[in-house]
C-alpha cells in the first residue's frame, strides 16, 4: 500500500461558511465551518476507502468514465448540480456548503437552533415548535391516563408549557374535548377502513351489568389476529343499555354495533356470561347470523360460556361446605384489622420473626372466590406472627391450631389450579384459547380424585364444585380442544391422551375424545371449501431471486397433499411435535404460525381465527398502556355523563356537542 502527496483544491464557494445542518436539525459531527480555505498538503491513502462523512446522504456519487478527465463526480440529490468528488484529489468542504445553501433545501441558520443533547452528543434543535404535534401529545396524555379535561387549564402545566414553548397558545376544556372528537374520529375512520378489508374472522366478547345507581352498562370487545400474526383487543362498544335487558333489546343493540362497524358476517365466535337473558340473546342473534350464512358450521361454535364466570360458580358452592378452620383465619385477620393497636403489635411480632410486613394481610369478599385464597395465602405466610400473638394476646381467641394449619395448606394445595388458571386466562397479550382444554382438564381431574379417596374434610366441598363442573363442562367444549391442538407441542395426541386419562374415573372419557376430533374434521373441511376470495393467502417469505420457485414448489406439495390421501390438516397432525423445554411458559404460538403457515394455508386459517377466541369475559378496565381501549373508556363515560347529567364522575367540563358515540378501536 503506498502513499503520495496530493494537493486538494477547493471548488469555489457556493455560500458564507456555517455549521451544517441535516433535515431533522442535528449538528453533522465532523463538519467544521472554520476550515482554512487554499492548498493542504496532507498524506493520504490511494486505496478507496467507505465514504464515511454524513454529507454522502445528500449526494449521489457518479463514476468517472463519464466525464473527460475520469474523476469521480458527486451530485446533489435536490438541486441535480455537479461539483468534483474524486477521492484523491477533493474534499468534502464544498460539498458541506452546498448544503447550507442548496435552493431546493430548507435550511436553517444558526439563530433558529437552541442548543440540546442526544444519546450524549451536544446538537442544535429548531427553535420553532409545532402546535399541532404539541395538542397531539397532549390529547394522548389526556387519553391514556383518563385525566380530566380540565388538566389544559391547570396553572401549574401552562407554566410549564409556556417555560418549553413560549409561543404556544393554550386552550380551553372545551377546546380539549373537540380535539379528543378529532382524534377519535381520524381513528375511527381509519378502523372502519382496517375492519372493511379484513379478511379473517371476529372472536367477541361481551358483558352486560348494572352499577349501583341501577344505571345498565353494556361493552363489546373484539379480538382477532392480523396478517403479521399479533394479537389484537378492541373495545368496539361501551355505553348505556337501556332497560329493559331483555334478549331481544340486547340482540338488537349489538345487532346494530356489528352493522356500523361492518362486521357481521365475519364472527367465529361470542362469549358470555351466564345471565338468563344472554341465553335468548345469542340465539336470536345466531339465528339472523344465520340467514346471512355468516357463521362456520350454522353457528356449532358460536356461542361460549365466560371461564372466570363459571371458575367463581364452582368454586363458590364448594365454599359453602369449606372446613371451621377457614372461618378462623377470618376471623383472625378481622381481628388484627380491627384496631390500631392491634396492627402495631402484629407488626412488632413480624418484626421479631424477621418475618417482611410487606406481603400483608387480606381478607376476602364472598363474591370473588379468589379473594379467600389470597386471604388464605397471606394467613399461611404469617402462620408464626398468628401463634405467637396467639401465646400473648388475652382476647385473641380464634387462632388455628396445628391439625387446622395443616388443613388450611392441603386446602390450599386443592384451589391452587383454580386461582393458576384464572389468572392464566385473564391475559390480553398472548393467545389464551390454546390453554383452556389442559387447565380444565386438570382441575376435571383433581376434582373426580378428591371425590373418589380424598380427604374427609374436603370431600363433601368436592362433590358439590364437582356438580356445578357437570352443569357447564360435562362435555368440554370441543373448540377448547381444537385450539390446544394448533399448539405444536400438543396436536391430537395430547387431548386422546387426556380423555383416556379419565377414563378410569369417568367411562365417557374416550367418547368426549371422538367427538372433539369429529368436530376437528367438520370446522377444516367448512374452512377448506371456502373460496380464495374469502380469505386472504398465506405468502411464503424468501429471499429475494428464490420467491418464484419456492412459492411454487410449496404450491405443488400442498395440491399434492390435497389431492392424495392425506389433508393438509393430517399433514400438520401427523408431523413430529415440538419438544417441551424449560421455557414453555415464554413459548410463541403465533410465531410458529407465522413461520409455518405458508405450508398449510387451509390449517393456518383455522388457526388465526381459533387462536384469536377467549373464553374469558372481562369487563373493560383501565390499561395504562392501551391507548386503544383507554379512549373507549373515555368516551364511554362522557357519552355516560352526558345521558344521565352526572358531570363529576370523572370530568368537571361544560360539553357544547353532539351525544358522543362510544365506538372505538384504535390500531396501535
Amino acid at each position: 500500500m503506498s502513499n503520495t502527496q496530493v494537493n486538494m483544491e477547493d471548488e469555489p464557494d457556493c455560500g458564507s461558511d456555517a455549521d451544517v445542518m441535516s433535515d431533522d436539525g442535528l449538528y453533522i459531527p465532523g463538519i467544521s465551518a472554520t476550515e482554512p480555505a487554499g492548498t493542504t498538503t496532507v498524506e493520504i491513502d490511494v486505496t478507496k476507502r467507505k465514504r464515511r462523512s454524513i454529507v454522502w446522504e445528500e449526494f449521489e456519487i457518479l463514476e468517472g468514465k463519464g466525464f473527460s478527465d475520469g474523476k469521480e463526480r458527486a451530485k446533489c440529490n435536490r438541486c441535480r448540480q455537479i461539483y468534483k468528488a474524486d477521492s484523491t484529489a477533493n474534499g468534502t468542504r464544498t460539498l458541506r456548503r452546498h448544503i447550507l445553501h442548496c435552493p431546493k433545501r430548507k435550511n436553517k441558520g444558526p439563530t433558529q437552533m437552541t442548543l440540546g443533547v442526544n444519546d450524549g452528543k451536544l446538537m442544535l434543535r429548531d427553535k420553532k415548535f409545532d402546535q399541532v404535534w404539541v395538542r397531539d401529545k397532549v390529547t394522548r396524555l389526556i387519553v391514556r391516563h383518563e385525566l380530566p379535561l380540565i388538566f389544559v387549564e391547570y396553572e401549574e402545566f401552562r407554566e410549564l408549557i409556556t417555560y418549553i414553548f413560549p409561543d404556544y397558545t393554550h386552550i380551553t376544556r372545551n377546546t380539549q374535548m373537540a380535539e379528543i372528537l378529532k382524534f377519535y374520529n381520524l381513528e375511527s375512520s381509519r378502523i372502519h377502513n382496517l375492519l372493511k378489508s379484513f379478511n379473517w374472522k371476529i372472536s367477541l366478547t361481551s358483558d352486560l351489568w348494572t352499577s349501583i345507581t341501577n344505571d345498565g352498562y353494556l361493552s363489546l370487545t373484539g379480538h382477532y389476529i392480523d396478517k403479521d400474526w399479533v394479537l389484537h383487543k378492541k373495545l368496539l362498544k361501551f355505553c348505556i343499555m337501556p332497560p329493559p335487558h331483555t334478549g331481544i333489546n340486547i340482540c338488537e343493540m349489538v345487532s346494530k354495533i356489528l352493522s356500523e362497524w361492518g362486521i357481521d358476517r365475519k364472527l367465529f365466535s361470542i362469549t358470555l356470561d351466564n345471565a338468563t337473558s344472554n341465553f335468548s340473546f345469542v340465539e336470536l342473534l345466531k339465528r339472523n347470523l344465520n340467514l346471512k350464512n355468516a357463521l362456520l358450521c350454522k353457528g356449532e361454535f358460536f356461542h361460549n360460556r365466560c371461564c372466570a364466570h363459571i371458575l367463581n360458580l364452582i368454586v363458590q358452592d364448594g365454599l359453602k361446605n369449606i372446613d371451621e378452620s377457614v372461618a378462623l383465619i377470618r376471623s383472625s385477620i378481622a381481628y388484627v384489622k380491627r384496631s390500631q393497636a392491634r396492627k402495631m403489635k402484629f407488626l412488632d411480632i413480624c418484626k421479631q420473626l424477621s418475618l417482611p410486613s410487606s406481603k400483608g394481610l387480606h381478607g376476602d369478599v364472598t363474591t370473588r372466590w379468589n379473594s379467600t385464597y389470597i386471604m388464605l395465602n397471606s394467613a399461611l405466610f404469617y402462620r408464626k406472627a398468628f401463634e405467637n400473638l396467639g401465646l400473648v394476646g388475652d382476647n385473641y381467641k380464634t387462632c388455628p391450631d396445628s391439625d387446622q394449619w395443616l388443613k388450611i395448606e392441603k386446602l390450599m394445595g386443592f384451589l391452587h389450579p383454580f386461582y393458576e388458571i384464572t389468572v392464566l386466562l385473564s391475559g390480553s397479550k398472548y393467545p389464551t384459547s390454546n390453554l383452556y382444554f389442559e387447565n380444565v382438564w386438570e382441575i376435571h381431574k383433581s376434582l373426580l380424585e378428591e371425590v373418589s379417596h380424598g380427604l374427609s374434610f374436603m370431600r363433601p366441598m368436592a362433590i358439590e364444585m364437582k356438580k356445578k363442573f357437570d352443569k357447564y363442562w360435562r362435555n368440554y367444549s370441543p373448540i377448547w380442544a381444537i385450539a390446544l391442538m394448533f399448539d405444536p407441542r400438543y396436536k391430537l395426541s395430547f387431548v386422546t391422551w387426556a380423555f383416556a386419562k379419565l377414563a378410569p374415573l369417568d367411562p365417557t372419557g374416550i367418547d368426549m375424545g371422538n367427538n372433539v376430533k369429529s368436530a376437528l374434521y367438520q370446522l377444516f373441511n367448512e374452512y377448506k371449501s371456502m373460496n380464495a376470495s374469502d380469505y386472504e393467502i398465506p405468502i411464503l417469505f424468501t429471499r429475494p431471486g428464490k420467491s418464484r420457485t419456492r412459492t411454487e414448489f410449496m404450491q405443488s406439495v400442498i395440491t399434492k397433499a390435497d389431492n392424495g390421501t392425506k389433508s393438509q390438516l393430517d399433514v400438520y397432525l401427523d408431523e413430529p411435535k415440538i419438544l417441551f423445554s424449560d421455557h414453555d411458559d415464554e413459548y410463541d404460538v403465533l410465531a410458529f404460525w407465522k413461520a409455518n403457515g405458508s405450508r398449510y394455508p387451509d390449517v393456518a386459517r383455522m388457526a388465526r381465527d381459533i387462536l384469536a377466541y377467549t373464553s374469558f369475559n372481562a369487563e373493560p378496565v383501565n390499561d395504562p398502556v392501551d391507548v386503544d381501549n383507554a379512549l373507549g373508556n373515555v368516551l364511554g363515560r362522557l357519552q355516560i355523563e352526558r345521558e344521565t347529567g352526572d358531570w363529576t364522575c370523572y370530568f368537571t367540563f361544560g360539553l357544547n356537542s353532539q351525544v358522543l358515540c362510544c365506538v372505538i378501536v384504535l390500531e396501535e
